[in-house]
């Protein structure tokens, strides 16, 4: 057993699932201090035909993140400790594993973020716009110039900073235990210390709940991470066409050298795969 240093972590349900498994946990009062930040740029950055100059204090609200203790770590760590020496974490599940819906599981592998989650960027600017220039029709997101002055400032703000916009985030798990493909939702504002995307991808154990199983020549639409935040029956009516607007998107991404690859996750996931509910990244 070691001393765990979580980047990610779901305090609140960690210590739920200790309750219900009888796990002791001797917290301490106030164990998390929330922070939010701003963040601010300057200096001329180049992408492409994209170059922007200037200081450009950022509007964008970022995931809020909090700190833990030394403490409160080694509080942590006992009670994942408690939960897998009590067999209620099924622990790098092989293939013959009978997993079931809420069940919970540490899996271990090397994490990357899906084309969902980075184009779900993309639809957070859209909607922004949409907002901001009163845009009733979808067919004119297709017209939006990256170039454009507004475009152009907020795709900077999105995607030449590292922090993490207030937007769940789809993994895709590889080189795992399991025969078919793994994926992590990580809900926003639960990072330890700081939200950067470079906290996401790499050799990663991923402690949490099974959310959902997809058979074989099933799947799974994508919109709560690429359409989050849109409105329920305005993500059906975009999800009926998305494949013409992720073309789209996928074409203004390559105009500024952000290439994704053709096998990723992108309107949908298909199976087999299961889906993960992350209670803490370590």
């Amino acid at each position: 057993m070691t001393l765990r240093s979580p980047s990610f972590l779901d305090l609140e349900t960690l210590l739920s699932q200790a309750e219900y498994h009888d796990i002791d946990v001797p917290v301490a009062q106030d164990i998390v201090e929330t922070t939010v930040s701003k963040r601010s740029g300057g200096g001329k950055v180049g992408l492409g035909a994209l170059a922007l100059t200037g200081s450009t204090g950022s509007d964008v609200q970022f995931q809020s993140t909090y700190s833990l203790a030394p403490r409160e770590k080694a509080t942590v760590s006992k009670v994942i400790d408690g939960l897998i020496r009590d067999k209620a974490v099924n622990v790098n599940p092989v293939g013959d594993s009978a997993l079931s819906k809420d069940a919970l599981v540490e899996i271990e592998g090397n994490a990357r973020i899906t084309a969902a989650s980075v184009m779900s960027k993309v639809f957070f600017i859209f909607r922004q716009l949409m907002l901001d220039r009163d845009i009733d029709d979808l067919n004119e997101l297709a017209n939006l110039d990256v170039n454009e002055p507004d475009v152009a400032q907020a795709i900077q703000r999105v995607y030449l900073q590292n922090e993490l916009l207030p937007l769940p985030m789809l993994l895709e798990i590889r080189g795992s235990s399991l025969p078919h493909k793994v994926y992590v939702n990580v809900r926003p504002d639960f990072f330890i210390n700081e939200a950067s995307a470079d906290r996401l991808e790499g050799d990663l154990r991923v402690l949490g709940t099974v959310s959902r199983l997809i058979p074989e020549d099933d799947f799974r639409v994508t919109d709560e991470w690429l359409l989050h935040g849109w409105e329920f029956m305005m993500r059906r009516i975009m999800m009926a066409q998305i494949q013409d607007d992720l073309l789209e998107v996928t074409q203004q991404l390559s105009r500024l050298g952000l290439d994704l690859p053709d096998d990723d996750v992108q309107a949908y996931i298909s199976g087999p795969a299961i889906v993960i509910d992350a209670i803490a990244l370590y």
